[in-house]
């Protein structure tokens, strides 16, 4: 797979807050399960486990209400 640069303004900026969301949904779930030593997780693990696609109907959302 080649990676591609990130290009425009819109979707780059959206991308990262997806990322940092899904991150934030894992970090709270594992915490209530391990109560100690969160590990960072990997993007697989986020997709596999379903925040990426929760985390980005969150973010999009809130986008939306803000009018940007």
């Amino acid at each position: 797979m080649v990676k591609r640069k990130p290009t425009g303004k819109f979707w780059p900026w959206v991308r990262e807050l997806i990322w940092q969301k899904a991150e934030e949904l894992h970090a709270a779930d594992f915490y209530r399960s391990h109560e100690e030593n969160i590990t960072e997780p990997t993007r697989r693990e986020l997709r596999e486990g379903g925040y990426f696609y929760t985390a980005r109907l969150i973010v999009l959302r809130e986008i939306h209400r803000q009018g940007m």
